[in-house]
């Protein structure tokens, strides 16, 4: 299955919104795009072929098309079918794809230091056809998005751009509920307990594996796999944000936070921190929290 890849360090371009509802029976035409197409289906039903693969796109359900590739239909959209659509440029193939993508869910969120290089390199996989369990406030948006649209905002480009960014950020997280952690899911989400629920930055591989009673080799493959994170890295996101917390909060100066964290020494501790944030300790507490 083609995937939808949404790229956190790409803003979409818009082309067109829109919504129609058909009087009679509708083929949908047969044609080649250069751009992409969601479609979201609020009464009825709608028939779609694309390169070969049919979609019955029901009433409250979703479908994305992606450009250079053939789509089509018969004549099986009753009358009385209300469908919204918005055409637009930006998403990639998964096949292939090279990004540090998140792969999975958001049962795995990163710890919450921001890294402005990595962060913005990752993406979302959002699913091609897809059901929401909700869908009032979806069409609600997108009637605004239809309004903002044919409206002479000077900003209309950019701000459709970035609410079609996050409205289908909510389509993959609706999507995610439908889906209960796997086996896989609920091992890192124990790796992450373990991480979260230590006291010293260095990691124990022996005593994390015990703990969960599996191999370190995959607790490191599965880890990755699902996070787009190694344990150790995400293990110091972690630390970084404990010690800004500390850095916010009390007087401690950098030898106090390293050897309250349980870093070999300071100069461990600066590289690390230097690492995840750019800047020394020193440099941070200065700029940031202290005069």
């Amino acid at each position: 299955m083609h995937e939808v890849i949404l790229r956190f360090d790409q803003v979409l371009k818009i082309k067109e919104f829109g919504f129609h509802t058909t009087n009679n029976l509708y083929t949908h035409p047969s044609r080649m795009l250069d751009f992409d197409v969601f479609l979201f289906v609020a009464e009825g039903q709608m028939e779609v072929w694309e390169e070969g693969l049919e979609y019955i796109v029901k009433k409250g359900q979703f479908l994305f098309l992606k450009s250079g590739m053939s789509h089509w239909g018969e004549p099986k959209t009753p009358a009385g079918t209300s469908w919204y659509w918005i055409h637009f440029f930006g998403h990639l193939n998964g096949d292939g794809d090279t990004l540090h993508d998140l792969n999975s869910n958001k049962l795995f969120a990163s710890p919450t230091v921001m890294d402005a290089q990595e962060d913005y390199r990752k993406s979302i996989a959002l699913p091609k056809h897809g059901t929401l369990s909700q869908t009032k406030g979806l069409e609600n948006k997108l009637d605004a998005l239809i309004q903002l649209f044919h409206s002479s905002d000077p900003f209309r480009a950019l701000s459709l751009s970035l609410q079609t960014m996050e409205l289908y950020l909510k389509l993959y997280q609706e999507s995610m509920k439908e889906h209960p952690p796997t086996k896989s899911d609920r091992t890192v989400l124990r790796i992450i307990d373990y991480l979260e629920n230590k006291n010293n930055y260095e990691i124990n591989s022996k005593e994390l594996a015990a703990s969960l009673d599996m191999n370190y080799s995959y607790l490191c493959e599965i880890f990755k796999l699902k996070t787009g994170s190694t344990i150790h890295g995400y293990n110091a996101r972690l630390f970084m944000n404990k010690a800004i917390g500390l850095m916010k909060d009390s007087e401690r100066n950098v030898s106090e936070i390293s050897d309250l964290l349980g870093f070999k020494n300071p100069f461990y501790f600066s590289r690390v921190f230097r690492k995840i944030m750019g800047c020394s300790p020193s440099e941070y507490m200065s700029r940031t929290y202290r005069k």
